[in-house]
């Protein structure tokens, strides 16, 4: 691939954007990072870039609903094949953890949605193995591990809306330990490296607060909801205490 091609390939995908997407740069731009793949099947860089063009374009809806999963998988491949060319670089691993976790979000299956969402967290494990003291990537799988067990835990939530202390439906909330208990432990165990690692920054306390909260709902006994809520309010005024604050911040 010449330096002009890879230039412009590079050029492309960061300045053509979804409002864009239908002009013709943007078509030019696609065609061009297909081009740098074709005259260089062995460029990292160039199937990364290609895979992450795909990425972008499913994550932000520039792609019919029918052709989705064709590419999708497109992405997927070009994603893969960046991973197996360079297998020390932290980026493609990157760029698919963030297609795996939006195909989970958006899946209708559940089953299918766990597994995107365990292979985009298994993906950021691997980013931080080869990166282990980014506070910021520990924060980044914390906050997708929630998104899995989040919404399915603030929906049971909202059945009980006047209800304190832990879900008063046994079996909803030992269903949802069996489900998610250990997710939440990772998140938990991920926010707090990230809260330490990072200890000048806010949002990491303020996901513990919200981390705790939520795994206080399925506890068993009123202590352990008491102990999490307690252990909750003491993150949240270190997060008021960083500087953050929760006017405009909607509860989750």
């Amino acid at each position: 691939m010449t330096t002009k091609l890879f230039a412009w390939a590079a050029l492309a995908v960061c300045f053509y954007g979804p409002a864009q997407a239908a002009q013709s740069g943007h078509r030019e731009s696609m065609e061009a990072l297909q081009k740098a793949v074709d005259l260089n099947p062995s460029s990292a860089k160039a199937h990364e870039q290609l895979g992450a063009a795909l990425s972008k374009e499913i994550i932000a809806g520039n792609v019919r609903p029918s052709a989705d999963s064709d590419v999708a998988e497109r992405a997927e491949h070009h994603l893969k094949r960046a991973m197996e060319l360079a297998p020390y670089a932290s980026g493609p691993l990157m760029e698919l953890s963030t297609l795996e976790a939006v195909l989970g979000e958006r899946s209708a299956d559940a089953d299918q949605r766990a597994e995107r969402y365990k292979q985009a967290q298994d993906l950021l494990k691997q980013v931080l193995a080869l990166e282990p003291g980014k506070a910021g990537m520990y924060f980044r799988l914390a906050s997708l591990e929630r998104d899995q067990f989040g919404p399915a835990i603030q929906q049971a939530k909202a059945r009980f809306s006047a209800n304190r202390g832990p879900l008063p439906d046994s079996e909803l909330r030992h269903s949802l330990q069996q489900q998610y208990g250990s997710v939440i432990e990772d998140a938990i165990q991920n926010g707090q490296k990230a809260a330490e690692m990072a200890a000048r920054s806010p949002q990491p306390l303020l996901l513990m607060s919200r981390l705790l909260r939520e795994r206080a709902l399925i506890r068993d006994t009123p202590e352990e909801y008491a102990s999490d809520m307690h252990s909750a309010d003491d993150w949240q005024r270190q997060f008021l205490t960083a500087g953050g604050h929760l006017e405009g911040v909607a509860p989750k």
